[in-house]
């Protein structure tokens, strides 16, 4: 595999780091998708009468939360890209715990986005990547 010489880090890692950034964006939209699609259902919308501010409220901190996690995954990718062996761990679980969730993803985004998470994860352990995180 080739390296990058300004950096030294192996192309798989690089990639990998460009995947986990696409899962972020993926991650983001899968959020902002549901909460579109649960503004939108009959029940949700039969129990806005009335309650609209508190179903804004629920909708506002639930963005405020899916930003908050993109931007902590955002920090473990960029550690990740760095040779921090940690955030390889950290990701390697994230990307586990999409996977096994996979019963959710049963929409476009959702299987597009299992399928660029195995692909990252599997980029971070090839023997050119395990050698860039253990000189770390």
């Amino acid at each position: 595999m080739s390296t990058n010489s300004a950096t030294g880090r192996p192309t798989p890692v690089t990639v990998s780091f460009i995947l986990w950034l696409v899962t972020v964006v993926l991650g983001i939209i899968r959020g902002v998708l549901g909460f579109i699609g649960a503004g939108s259902s009959p029940q949700v919308q039969a129990q806005a009468e009335g309650q609209g501010a508190a179903i804004g409220a629920a909708v506002t901190i639930g963005a405020v939360f899916a930003i908050i996690i993109a931007l902590v995954q955002l920090f473990i990718v960029f550690k990740m890209r760095d040779g921090r062996n940690w955030a390889r761990i950290v990701l390697l679980v994230l990307a586990i715990l999409q996977v096994l969730g996979i019963a959710a993803a049963f929409n476009i985004v959702g299987t597009i986005g299992v399928i660029v998470v195995i692909v990252a994860a599997v980029l971070m352990f090839l023997p050119s990547s395990n050698a860039y995180f253990r000189k770390r």
